[in-house]
């Protein structure tokens, strides 16, 4: 049976993909502004200020993983399904914790351009 664990846990480990095991998540913003999807690969601007262009707020996405990562590279595929343009960045730290590995905390907000195509009208 001491052979048969390490072989469970490298199956397990492959399940988690290229970017170790997490999850990303999406907060709704408070106003009503949706944008159609875009594929999950889609160019999407990353800032760490707001932008001078006028934007509309999709929501926020968060995300916690096991290792270090980019925010590019957790954010992009949730962005892409909002429809969002860009993502301000806010948070990109590690989290130390006393019960196991530090985790990576990646968070920002998904805007849609209101002067790009299919940019949702104010209000909406």
């Amino acid at each position: 049976m001491g052979l048969r664990l390490p072989a469970i846990f490298l199956a397990l480990g492959g399940l988690c993909g290229p970017l170790a095991c997490g999850s990303v998540s999406v907060k709704p913003p408070s106003t009503a502004a949706k944008a159609e999807s875009r594929p999950r690969d889609c160019s999407i601007e990353f800032l760490r200020a707001a932008p001078e262009r006028t934007f509309d707020e999709l929501g926020e996405i968060y995300s916690y993983y096991s290792r270090v990562v980019e925010p590019q590279d957790v954010l992009r595929e949730k962005a892409c399904e909002l429809g969002a343009d860009a993502v301000v960045v806010t948070r990109d730290f590690l989290v130390s914790t006393s019960r196991g590995p530090d985790r990576k905390l990646v968070a920002g907000i998904a805007l849609k351009y209101r002067d790009a195509t299919g940019a949702p009208e104010p209000g909406r």
